[in-house]
């Protein structure tokens, strides 16, 4: 079994990571009672932060201070919270998490990608063994192959974000479930623009 804080901690060490790491930026209880799942691709950070495997408080885009600003009031907060009231759901009831729980500066410079990816993946098949969420969003078209994969998903549709040539792309797997992949909101700020909002709306409507 991998869905552990011990097995995250080991697998760091092994692979030489050195910023931290974190999990879930909700309470561990979402797992089997959220209707959405959030998952983004991993925390990032050029400086060290003290591991961390939920956040029991409640959503990390609603409470923590990131960046300097006001709890919930960082760009990416901001725009994850909008996005939560226009599907009627409290942050905090939210399944969401970090698919590579290693941070990084960025992406690109995240050491023993492959593996970290492949342990990651392999966190949240259990992870989704319990979930019932039918609809899991998640953000940038980097995560989309991992998450098809995770998740067993088939292609559905593209519909446009109202952002130049951007589109939120619909998957489907399992019974009437659905993967949402959003450009990255910390890059294009859909939400607070009625436009990129009425397009989202259309997009996730059954």
């Amino acid at each position: 079994m991998l869905l552990s804080p011990t097995s995250i901690e080991a697998e760091y060490q092994r692979l030489g990571h050195t910023l931290g790491w974190r999990f879930l930026t909700c309470p561990e209880g979402n797992i089997g009672t959220a209707s959405v799942a959030l998952v983004t691709i991993n925390p990032g950070g050029a400086s060290f932060e003290a591991p961390r495997w939920s956040v029991e408080e409640g959503s990390a885009y609603a409470i923590e201070r990131w960046k300097g600003c006001a709890p919930g009031q960082e760009t990416l907060q901001r725009q994850v919270i909008r996005m939560f009231q226009i599907m009627d759901v409290k942050p905090d009831k939210v399944l969401s998490g970090y698919l590579v729980p290693f941070r990084s500066q960025d992406w690109s410079k995240l050491p023993k990608k492959s593996d970290s990816i492949g342990f990651g993946i392999g966190l949240w098949r259990e992870v989704f063994e319990r979930v019932i969420a039918e609809t899991v969003l998640a953000f940038g078209k980097d995560i989309a192959p991992h998450m098809i994969d995770l998740l067993g998903a088939s292609f559905h549709a593209n519909h446009p974000a109202a952002w130049g040539e951007q589109t939120i792309d619909e998957y489907l797997f399992g019974s009437n479930r659905r993967l949402v992949i959003l450009p990255h909101l910390s890059r294009f700020s859909l939400f607070g623009r009625p436009q990129s909002e009425s397009a989202f709306r259309a997009a996730i409507a059954r």
